[in-house]
């Protein structure tokens, strides 16, 4: 029999497989081990969403007054009708002015003509500042439901109201200038004074007027916000 093919070359062998495993094993236990990362507790994240839970809650909200803007609307298209009525006046007594002086023969041809063309531009004036005002006092009904449908339409009615008074300026000025200076050569006066004093009166009622206009439609951008919400 071959030495190398005897029992005890065959055990040494087995022997020797041994120990280089058993090496193999030591190393691999002698390497050092990771830090194993402790994951975080459920109760963790549970404190964590009750405080975001608890900041979200606490951070403040727009509440709408309903009672205050159904008061506010009120008091406003009670505004728009005093407005609206003093319109009709001055337009009737326009007219009333324009008619004795003609009827009479009044040789005082620029007020007639002041009068006549004046009446006529605020009649017109009328018939549209009244149905702007119809078209908004029609929907409110002053159901709290509908309060902020009701201040919506408010805003839009006084909006379109300013944008006609600001385009009536811009038909008046030059008609009230002209009769300013025609009235100024009769009496044989400088117009410039009375010139300066209606184009100042003008530019501070345009003022006030652009000022309501900014205003309104800051509100109305604030009423379309709760609306959307």
């Amino acid at each position: 029999m071959n030495d190398k093919e005897s029992p005890l070359n065959e055990k040494s062998k087995v022997t020797l497989q041994t120990k280089t495993q058993a090496e193999t094993i030591l190393d691999v236990i002698s390497l050092p081990e990771k830090a194993n990362s402790v994951p975080p507790e459920p109760a963790m994240f549970d404190e964590q969403w009750a405080e975001m839970a608890q900041d979200w809650q606490s951070q403040p909200t727009a509440k709408t007054d309903i009672a205050k803007l159904l008061k506010q609307t009120k008091q406003r298209t009670v505004w728009a009708k005093r407005l609206l009525a003093i319109d009709i006046i001055a337009t009737v007594g326009m007219v009333l002015a324009a008619l004795y002086m003609w009827l009479t023969g009044s040789e005082d041809q620029a007020t007639i003509i002041y009068f006549g063309i004046g009446s006529f531009l605020s009649v017109v004036f009328v018939y549209f500042a009244i149905n702007i005002r119809l078209a908004a006092w029609k929907v409110n009904c002053g159901s709290p439901d509908k309060a902020i449908d009701h201040a919506i339409s408010g805003c839009l009615s006084s909006i379109s109201y300013i944008k006609l008074i600001k385009l009536s300026f811009f038909v008046f000025l030059p008609f009230v200038n002209w009769y300013i200076f025609t009235m100024s050569e009769q009496e044989s006066q400088s117009p410039v004074l009375g010139l300066v004093l209606m184009n100042v009166f003008v530019l501070l009622i345009s003022a006030i007027t652009h000022y309501f206009h900014v205003k309104r439609r800051n509100e109305l951008k604030q009423l379309q916000g709760l609306l959307s919400k």
